[in-house]
């Protein structure tokens, strides 16, 4: 939407639209990826999930992309910038009601970014901008999480993304932040903004289970990772891109199919 007029925005209304909004944050992802790492990683996947279901017979466009979300484990870093969870809500709620206004009927939130209180800040703007019936707003949230949310799996506001079964990677030691997964990601489609010496140098930071709950609850990660990655960038050549991103946008554009109305 943002390189359209405001023209070819109502014809996208008038033929009745499905949107989707890519969600994220602006946060270090150590020091060999650039800041926007996640918002880059949720418009790639908003792209591939508008292909499929073009492919299906409906008419899709993307929303500008939302990247003033929670930065929580990362916070207190340089780079990481710090929002408010209520800030993020409201400017949530503001852009589903502003979609809404324009008179679009279905939106869908599609994000790359894992820290608690940002999920909670969407989460709460889908659900409440839902419940006032101006517009069916849903956001893509992975099935398994649901639980340590107090969730049901029914909430008309969420579509449960089924779980990965499949393997992408060869790293011995998991992408938690900025690892082999990621960089590949932004190596794939936006190599120039991946220092891939760095990367290659760098070894790999694990995360030991006592140190969950300090890096999930954040202000910690220079503790647990001096340079702000946790993960195996190294090892990014070894990441079946192509193979993730497909996987990824078949599971929400599932989820989505079972949300339209």
């Amino acid at each position: 939407m943002a390189n359209m007029k405001w023209t070819e925005i109502q014809s996208f209304v008038d033929k009745k639209a499905l949107v989707l909004l890519p969600l994220g944050v602006i946060e270090e992802h150590g020091p060999q990826l650039c800041l926007g790492t996640d918002i880059y990683t949720a418009h790639i996947y908003c792209l591939t999930i508008k292909e499929k279901l073009e492919k299906m017979g409906y008419i899709v466009v993307i929303a500008p992309p939302f990247y003033w979300g929670v930065c929580q484990s990362t916070g207190g870093f340089t780079g990481s910038f710090r929002v408010r969870k209520e800030t993020a809500k409201a400017l949530i709620s503001d852009i589903l009601l502003s979609l809404a206004e324009f008179g679009f009927k279905n939106v869908f939130g599609v994000n790359a970014h894992g820290d608690i209180e940002h999920n909670v800040a969407i989460i709460e703007a889908f659900r409440e901008v839902s419940e006032q019936k101006q517009i069916n707003a849903c956001y893509a949230f992975d099935e398994w999480r649901f639980p340590h949310f107090g969730l049901k799996l029914d909430e008309p506001w969420l579509c449960p993304v089924k779980p990965q079964i499949i393997n992408v990677s060869k790293a011995e030691v998991p992408d938690v932040h900025g690892g082999d997964i990621e960089t590949a990601m932004i190596h794939e489609f936006y190599p120039n903004l991946v220092d891939v010496e760095k990367a290659k140098s760098l070894p790999p930071v694990a995360l030991d289970e006592s140190s969950v709950e300090a890096w999930l609850f954040g202000g910690h990660i220079k503790e647990l990772s001096s340079q702000g990655y946790l993960g195996s960038p190294a090892d990014f050549d070894n990441v079946e891109v192509q193979k993730n991103v497909d996987d990824y946008a078949s599971r929400i554009t599932e989820a989505i199919l079972g949300r339209i109305v």
